[in-house]
This record gives C-alpha cells, sequence and structure tokens, in this order.
C-alpha cells in the first residue's frame, strides 16, 4: 500500500514538473530572443561606429550576450578568423546549422536569422544597419507574439500537467 501511495506522489509530481516545464518554454524563447535583440544591437553600434571587423564583432558581442547565443557569436569570430575562402553566408549558415539544435527558438526564428546571414559582409553599412533592424524588428513583434501566447498556456500547461498526473494515477489504481 505504502507502495502504491509513493509512486502516485512521484507520477503526480513528475507530470506536473513537466506541465511547468511546457508552461515555461515560452519563456525561454522570450529570454533568448531577448539575447539576440541584444546581439543585434551591439552589431549594430559595432558596424555604425566602431566599424570593427566582423569577427572581432562577434568575438566582442560573444562576450557580452548571454547562452546560447554568445556561443553562436564565439563560434562565428573563429570560424571568420580561420576562413578558408567560404563565404560570410556559408560561415554563418553553418554556425546556426550546429547551434540551433541546443535553443528554444522555433524553426521561424531561426529561418529570419538566417536571411540576416545573407547579408552579412556582402552589403554596404546603410544596408547592413537597415538588414541589423528589420531583424530587431521582427524579434520585436515576435516577442510580443510570445508573450501573449505564454500568458494563456501558461496555466493550461501547469493544470493539464497536475491534471494529468492524477489521470494516470487513477487509471493505475
Amino acid at each position: 500500500m505504502i507502495m502504491k501511495i509513493i509512486g502516485s506522489i512521484v507520477v503526480c509530481a513528475s507530470s506536473s514538473l513537466i506541465g511547468f516545464y511546457f508552461a515555461n518554454a515560452d519563456g525561454f524563447r522570450i529570454n533568448e530572443l531577448n539575447e539576440w535583440k541584444r546581439a543585434l544591437l551591439i552589431l549594430r553600434s559595432e558596424i555604425a561606429f566602431t566599424r570593427s571587423p566582423l569577427a572581432e564583432a562577434a568575438e566582442t558581442i560573444s562576450t557580452r550576450v548571454g547562452k546560447p547565443v554568445n556561443a553562436i557569436f564565439k563560434e562565428l569570430a573563429s570560424s571568420l578568423s580561420q576562413r578558408a575562402g567560404n563565404d560570410t553566408f556559408e560561415i554563418w549558415e553553418s554556425t546556426i546549422s550546429v547551434k540551433h539544435k541546443s535553443s528554444y527558438l522555433c524553426r521561424e526564428d531561426w529561418q529570419c536569422l538566417k536571411d540576416f546571414g545573407k547579408t552579412l559582409g556582402n552589403l554596404d553599412k546603410s544596408m547592413q544597419l537597415s538588414a541589423i533592424d528589420q531583424t530587431i524588428s521582427y524579434i520585436d513583434l515576435k516577442t510580443i507574439t510570445v508573450r501573449v501566447s505564454d500568458e494563456k498556456n501558461k496555466k493550461l500547461y501547469g493544470s493539464l500537467g497536475i491534471l494529468g498526473g492524477l489521470l494516470i494515477v487513477v487509471i493505475l489504481l
């Protein structure tokens, strides 16, 4: 009897934790989008004011933003420094494709960042700044959209986790 009670508590607790994890997933995505925005704002200032080469700018960004964005820019800086005739977009795309697995961003977000990479090193200063502004606008819009859905879904996922655990316990007993 005690084993059934302990098992029931473990099942309820684990399903509740899973529900709360999914409830907070949008919050993790919002935080990551904000880190990308910070990184792009730093890149914008590096291009506009200091006119640093892209490898140096990426290194600067990697030290000033949080995970996992800093790892992407650190890898980008390393790849650009060791460039072996590759196009800047190819380096950006390979860096993004390797690092996106440890992220909370969705496919649409990664596609926007990949499209942004097409402008790196290929356009003049004003057009690069315009591309950065456009990507920042996308991030702002997505942040607002995700925040609205997060408020709506947070209670839903938390409740589903708890109720799902209780349902499993009732079925198993």
